[in-house]
């Protein structure tokens, strides 16, 4: 778990992320061994020691129920086995995926708040759309929280910073015809505990996209999503340690020099992703019909799973 992008929680600082959950160490080894078991009885889900810290975490951010973080696991590597766009061949140095991380950026921020939540960082790097897959970009952005969560962080709850600064109507058309796919995999495949969702530089044009995107949303989270006239207002609500040096922070680095440690961050895990690219579901061994679906004509179909609010 040891690495050098990201700042982890103190012994004292797990105890209370533990305490706050009603959660003890020992139970939650417990609940593990409970949940692996359990996998290795459901013969369309892989082998559940390649993934057992994943199982760890999810156990943590499912807020210790057995069946929320069962189905969590179930959605998790269905969605991986369906919706190949975005988590199949994921080489990190792949031209492709390389070419993404020169355009745009997702980066966790080193520091996590005092009470334990990462923050997430993502705009584009160039304005220029020529380059510019989403499909790609969502790609990069899964596998950070994937190598997060499996790997090497530990969290509490998300925070992200959308900055729309060089967000042109190209990208806009670029993106509408698969942001529904997006936020369905987004919201399914991760039990992420979203604390708040900052918007800063927003266009009017992205308008449309956002309301399509809230129209996804709970209204809880979705009055969670604040938009910022500009980087100052963002400031009264993140502490400015935790926020880069172009960013206003005082955190003694840039997004650019962050973006550049988290992209060989990625590389270094080359051969665990591409480990992880088998590590999906066995649709033709399942017991019963899965919980999500995808088909060619319609993108994914069903209810849109929301995302956990506390």
């Amino acid at each position: 778990m040891a690495t050098q992008t990201l700042m982890l929680p103190t012994q004292e600082k797990l105890h209370e992320i533990y305490q706050d959950l009603g959660m003890a160490e020992d139970k939650i080894d417990v609940d593990v061994q409970i949940l692996m078991e359990w996998m290795r009885k459901q013969s369309h889900l892989p082998d559940p020691e390649v993934d057992e810290r994943r199982i760890r975490l999810f156990l943590i951010l499912c807020k210790n129920s057995l069946e929320r973080t069962k189905e969590a696991l179930d959605q998790y590597y269905t969605i991986k086995s369906t919706v190949p766009e975005f988590f199949a061949n994921r080489d990190p140095t792949k031209p492709e995926l390389l070419n993404s991380m020169k355009t745009s950026l997702f980066i966790p921020l080193p520091k996590l708040t005092p009470e334990g939540y990462r923050i997430s960082l993502s705009r584009l790097r160039t304005s220029e759309v020529d380059n510019f897959e989403f499909a790609d970009y969502v790609k990069v952005n899964f596998m950070s929280i994937d190598i997060r969560v499996s790997k090497i962080d530990f969290f509490k709850k998300e925070i992200f910073i959308f900055d729309l600064d060089k967000f042109t109507m190209s990208h806009l058309a670029a993106i509408l015809p698969q942001i529904k796919n997006f936020i369905y995999c987004a919201t399914t495949a991760y039990p992420l505990r979203i604390q708040q969702v900052h918007i800063i530089n927003m266009p009017s044009y992205a308008q449309s996209m956002v309301n399509m995107v809230l129209g996804f949303l709970k209204k809880k989270i979705a009055s969670r999503i604040m938009i910022h006239n500009s980087v100052a207002d963002l400031k009264k609500h993140v502490n400015i340690d935790i926020l880069p040096l172009d960013y206003g922070g005082t955190f003694p680095k840039t997004s650019e020099e962050i973006t550049e440690e988290w992209k060989d961050e990625l590389i270094k895990h080359k051969d665990w992703f591409l480990a992880q690219n088998s590590v999906v579901c066995d649709e033709t061994r399942r017991a019963k019909k899965p919980n999500v679906k995808v088909n060619a004509l319609a993108g994914v179909e069903g209810s849109f799973r929301k995302l956990e609010v506390d």
